[in-house]
């Protein structure tokens, strides 16, 4: 669990050489005149955040029994950053890496790669989470970040209130209701990589609702290569979207929204030949486009008892070289909330989803069958008692689903949470949750590389195959918190957890077949089996702490270990290498200073272990940010991101040919005025 005394010398003699430049930045700050307008949170007002994630219920974040972390609207705002991926770096426990421009790779407590299956990630009660391939596409992603009321991550199992594939985490993004954003905003912004725009105008709906519309385009060049050549992938996206609410007599609330994009990302991936060369990179452009609509209609039938019914359609298309998908997706979500006997805080709730595509096949891509329409039914209990005078919540219940691939599941949660005192906190849980097959387990057929055969036929053809038998991969996690506020200013969280997975993942050799041409070919297929398990186990620290009110600093540190095992039965000899994707030490430190009623500046430095499967060595990275607001409603800002690389790889995908991007040096300057 301790670092070894070489790994302290190296993270120590990172920090050693960057302390002075965060020094210096403090040290200004320091110095700058008192009076200021905070729109800040203090460490008080921080806890009392209210969340939903953890509860499906309004609660504030120190009565939960979890580990959750909120990114704030001014935590963006402060940040620089400009897409959703890039804001998450500040989650202690979350692994984010960029694989390429366009592409990143963000997992919760292990297991990272492209499409992190076992990370839920939801907009507005939206799933982002892609049944293909089991993971987001990020590249897809577009909100706007100013219209983001709060990030709420939670680290470990989600299963029992959200379902199948909340295994290790949890993202919930929440944006702001309607009458929040009244009036204009005017968003530009441009560096030496990127570069967007965004206008947003809202107003009033009679005498009970509020309206917000808004437009947006961005563009991002492509990343270098180790080699100093551009690599290919860059990305273009146009997005437009619209969110009303009705706060309606009786205590009733109505939210519509809804969204369209269209744009396309460069990627680059290794592909299968039937002449030599075996494998060949190939450059391509995904064309996509979406839309969607969501509605959500909240109704209290009493001081104790209120229901939320929200139902939304969601359609996607992404065409390529080498393949396309046409999805639509429909989903009914009934939740009711009641009191019961004076200490019983119960929520459950039905869910119907349907989900049908259309897979285009190519020579490396293609599904069997090319269409399919899949439906999960699911239902969930919750109960949070309250023992002990109030001190000790007794939170128990479970999830129970059935979908068209591995039949019916269940999910259950215990949790107890002890108030302490009012400023010390402890929490416990058992959980179980299960990642079901995608699409891609149980119907893919990827045809990786081919190769000179020694006889007849002349080439032998290796294709990965998908197997509809495919299982459920399981989770028992055990899991302990503690949060503490040794004074006003000072505030701690601390996580630990053990996990344990079973029928995880593997490829298997199956046996060879001959398949027709031209040209023939014999087929060493190797299929999707569940023939691993694993543990992980770790550790989880942040720290906020507020010196004045003008000054911020916050710390965390995140400890992973893993450890994969194939079955005795199994020949993935790839398998047990992939605890090396995630880095086991992750270090991080932002300082924000109000410099006076007009300035204020940020700091942000974080340092991440190597990946030893992949040979990508630890990297520290700095990022700053300074703000001015000349007037009220004009803020400028520039940003400088990965102060101490001119560029560094931060991972490799499998799937990717062999150059890979590296992360830049890079700066942003941006405007934004509210009108």
């Amino acid at each position: 669990m301790l670092l070894n005394s070489m790994k302290l010398w190296e993270i120590f003699r990172q920090l050693f050489f960057i302390a002075p430049t965060v020094l210096v930045a403090l040290f200004a700050s320091a110095g700058a005149a008192a009076a200021a307008n905070l729109t800040e949170l203090s460490i008080e007002q921080l806890l009392d955040v209210e969340v939903t994630s953890a509860g499906r219920k309004a609660q504030k974040l120190e009565d939960t029994a979890t580990a959750i972390y909120v990114i704030t609207q001014e935590d963006i705002r402060r940040s620089g950053m400009t897409s959703i991926p890039e804001l998450l770096r500040m989650v202690p426990g979350l692994q984010v890496a960029q694989i390429s421009g366009n592409t990143p790779a963000v997992s919760s407590r292990g297991f990272n790669q492209r499409f992190s299956n076992k990370l839920l990630v939801l907009l507005d009660g939206r799933t982002l989470y892609a049944p293909t391939f089991s993971g987001v596409f990020w590249d897809a992603q577009d909100v706007v970040l100013e219209d983001i009321e709060r990030i709420e991550v939670i680290r470990g199992p989600g299963g029992t209130l959200w379902g199948a594939n909340a295994v290790n985490g949890v993202i919930n993004i929440t944006t702001k209701s309607a009458a929040a954003t009244q009036g204009g905003m005017v968003n530009a912004g441009a560096g030496n990589y990127e570069r967007q725009g965004m206008v947003r105008y809202g107003g009033e709906i009679g005498e009970a609702g509020y309206f917000r519309v808004y437009a947006k385009s961005i563009g991002q060049d492509n990343f270098p290569l180790a080699n100093g050549a551009q690599a290919h992938d860059q990305r273009n996206m146009r997005s437009a979207g619209f969110r009303a609410d009705w706060a309606l007599p009786g205590g009733d609330t109505v939210m519509a929204q809804g969204g369209i994009y269209d744009g396309n990302a460069d990627q680059t991936v290794s592909t299968a030949r039937l002449s030599p060369p075996a494998t060949l990179p190939l450059n391509f452009t995904i064309a996509q486009k979406s839309g969607n609509l969501l509605t959500n209609w909240k109704h209290a039938l009493s001081a104790a008892s209120e229901w939320s019914l929200k139902l939304y359609y969601d359609y996607y298309e992404r065409q390529s070289l080498v393949g396309g998908e046409r999805r639509d997706t429909c989903d009914l979500d009934f939740q009711h909330r009641l009191l019961l006997a004076g200490n019983h805080d119960v929520v459950w709730g039905l869910g119907y989803r349907q989900t049908s595509d259309e897979l285009n096949d190519a020579f490396v891509v293609s599904f069997i069958p090319p269409r399919r329409r899949d439906n999960t039914i699911s239902a969930f209990f919750q109960d949070e008692i309250a023992l002990a005078n109030d001190k000790v919540h007794l939170i128990l219940g479970s999830k129970f689903e059935h979908n068209d691939y591995s039949g019916f599941e269940y999910q259950p949660n215990l949790r107890l949470r002890w108030t302490v005192d009012e400023r010390q906190t402890a929490w416990a849980a058992v959980s179980r949750a299960v990642r079901t097959p995608s699409r891609a387990y149980s119907d893919v057929r990827i045809n990786v590389a081919a190769s000179p055969g020694a006889g007849a036929p002349a080439i032998v053809l290796v294709r990965l195959m998908g197997n509809p038998a495919v299982q459920s991969e399981e989770l028992l996690a055990y899991e302990a918190g503690y949060r503490v506020r040794p004074s006003e200013r000072l505030y701690l969280d601390v996580t630990g957890f053990y996990n344990e997975y079973r029928n995880l993942m593997t490829m298997e050799p199956v046996t060879p077949f001959l398949e027709a041409g031209p040209p023939a070919r014999l087929v060493a297929p190797q299929q999707f089996q569940s023939k691993a398990s694993a543990t992980t186990h770790g550790l989880e620290l942040s720290a906020s702490w507020q010196p004045t009110e003008k000054w911020q600093l916050k710390a965390a540190y995140s400890w992973l270990e893993m450890h994969i095992r194939r079955d005795a039965n199994s020949a993935d000899n790839a398998i047990e290498a992939k605890a090396g994707d995630v880095p086991r030490h992750q270090m991080q430190f932002h300082t924000h200073h109000v410099l006076n009623a007009q300035t204020n500046l940020g700091v942000s430095l974080y340092y991440v272990d190597k990946l030893p499967n992949q040979n990508i060595p630890a990297y520290t990275r700095l990022d700053a940010r300074f703000g001015w607001r000349p007037q009220r409603d004009l803020e400028l800002s520039l940003g400088a991101r990965n102060l101490l690389d001119r560029q560094h790889p931060e991972f490799v995908s499998a799937i990717v040919g062999p150059g890979t991007s590296e992360i830049p040096r890079s700066i942003y300057g941006a405007a934004t005025w509210r009108f």
